[in-house]
């Protein structure tokens, strides 16, 4: 509606191909360290990705239901990446797990991957931080091919508004 009259519009959407992870991740092998090859680990892991239904005490006497459905366990390689948080690369619900191509180990994303998720450049976070601060620098910034996007369409419609 604009000026009380309503406009309608035939639209035709553009579609976008996803980046999958497989497309981002390192295949050349990477660094042990990342690697989760611990049996105790891994059940930890497990417990995390899985759903959940506990009864929770808040004071007396108070009993909820906690929920939280699975998250998918590794993560599909021919699918994009989950929105990534500050805690990402540390042992919780929300990192990234995949499974190595060259090793068939399951393991956590790299900083050069998620560097890669949100369009910098490989090594943007190498500043000789800890790689950990690296994570969250990733896990906090925006991913850039899509915020300049939405900046150009923005600047696209304000012209024509100025019409």
């Amino acid at each position: 509606m604009k000026n009380g009259k309503i406009y309608t519009e035939d639209v035709i959407p553009v579609e976008i191909k996803s980046t999958t992870l497989n497309q981002i991740i390192q295949k050349d092998g990477v660094d042990e360290k990342y690697l989760l090859v611990d049996d105790d680990n891994l059940k930890k892991w497990t417990i995390l990705k899985g759903a959940k239904d506990i009864i929770r005490k808040k004071g007396t006497p108070h009993e909820y239901h906690f929920r939280e459905g699975a998250i998918a366990f590794p993560d599909p390689l021919e699918r994009p990446a989950r929105t990534m948080l500050t805690s990402e690369g540390s042992l919780n619900r929300s990192t990234h797990v995949i499974e190595d191509p060259k090793s068939k180990c399951y393991r956590i994303l790299t900083p050069v991957e998620t560097e890669r998720i949100n369009g910098f450049p490989d090594n943007w976070t190498d500043t000789g931080m800890p790689h950990n601060f690296r994570y969250f620098c990733m896990g906090n910034a925006l991913v850039v091919g899509l915020i300049e996007k939405m900046g150009l369409r923005l600047n696209e419609i304000f012209e024509k508004e100025g019409n």
